[in-house]
């Protein structure tokens, strides 16, 4: 007998899968119980199989999904009030279909941007490997050699010389440095909210970078948006829901305000107007016209697939910018580490043989 569904862990990448299947069950007829026992059948993963068993024993105790998945922290607080809505109007197969969708499209949008950026990345640590390989497995070997020459060693080797050196003898500490350094900040972005926000303001203000976050927030905002406001929650609601699934500290911050303010009576579109270095003039603009025709779920929805395309675009002209500079770089390192090398040696060479 399972203990309860929080004894059971799965990551959230399982829970979606588990439960796009699941819609589907019930869009077809099927009943939960019936549903959640087809699903454990079928499933070849043990976690999955151990949850949904837990899943199915709660169902048969008569408790609502909703309930059940409330105080499970993977899964997302849109998702549980969409659940709750659907057991409310009789659409819960709708609803959950409808919730998997979207978060599975903000998954998608998510790992195209870190995809992207991956191969960038490689090509950067490779560089930076193959020099410090050089300096610190290669060029010492090589250096008694250089003390031999009777010339003076060009600028190049004397300057690769002496960081060869300070690496060999205090690379360890700087490693241990970098380490040390980088877990206190991480520690500090976690327990922190006034340096995840000053972080997170420095970021957005970085010309490519801080295009990619206002982007990719602005488009996991409209999508929750629309979803939200076209199954009948309240503008107020449906921000400070979306608040709570942001996870950048200014947009957070942002929609926990217009939150408040909406409750007020005032406009949505005025309020995202306030914050211009999060929201861009022209979804401020299209949001003040669906506010004034009605069509605020509509326009939302449009402005997330919008502007998907655009960072699909501008993902693609940056990588397409930043390979050729990486590759350039890491010819331009590696060519003068190699030219330091064989330009004394070649003057060896020419001593040798007078």
């Amino acid at each position: 007998m399972m203990r309860g569904i929080p004894a059971v862990r799965i990551n959230q990448r399982e829970f979606l899968q588990l439960f796009q299947r699941l819609s589907m069950l019930l869009m077809a007829g099927v009943s939960q119980g019936t549903a959640i026992v087809i699903l454990c059948e079928q499933s070849s993963n043990k976690r999955q199989k151990l949850y949904l068993a837990a899943l199915h024993t709660e169902i048969m105790k008569g408790r609502l999904l909703s309930k059940i998945l409330a105080d499970q922290t993977i899964v997302p607080t849109t998702f549980k009030t969409l659940i709750s809505l659907g057991e409310q109007t009789g659409t819960l197969p709708k609803q959950m279909a409808t919730a998997v969708r979207e978060l599975l499209a903000l998954r998608q949008s998510k790992q195209q941007i870190i995809t992207s950026l991956l191969y960038p990345a490689i090509l950067l640590v490779l560089t930076l490997s193959i020099t410090l390989f050089l300096l610190i497995g290669i060029f010492p070997k090589i250096t008694p050699v250089f003390s031999t020459l009777r010339a003076e060693l060009p600028l190049s080797t004397r300057l690769l010389i002496g960081v060869s050196g300070w690496l060999s003898e205090y690379g360890l500490w700087l490693l241990l440095a970098v380490m040390v350094v980088g877990t206190a900040l991480y520690f500090l972005l976690q327990q922190s909210k006034r340096f995840a926000r000053v972080v997170a303001a420095v970021v957005i203000t970085i010309p490519v970078l801080g295009c990619v976050v206002r982007l990719g927030n602005t488009i996991h905002i409209t999508r929750m948006l629309a979803v939200l406001l076209d199954s009948g929650v309240r503008s107020s609601d449906a921000v400070e829901l979306v608040s709570q699934h942001i996870r950048h500290p200014l947009y957070s911050a942002a929609l926990r305000q217009v939150s408040e303010e909406l409750v007020l009576g005032r406009k949505m579109s005025g309020l995202f107007g306030n914050y211009k270095t999060l929201f861009s003039p022209d979804m401020v603009g299209l949001i003040q016209v669906a506010e004034q025709s009605g069509s605020l779920p509509k326009t939302c929805e449009m402005i997330a697939a919008l502007y998907t395309q655009d960072l699909d675009v501008y993902l693609k002209k940056l990588t397409t910018l930043i390979e050729p500079l990486l590759m350039i770089f890491m010819g331009l390192t590696i060519g003068f580490i190699a030219v330091s090398i064989i330009t004394p040696l070649y003057g060896l060479t020419n001593v040798l043989s007078q």
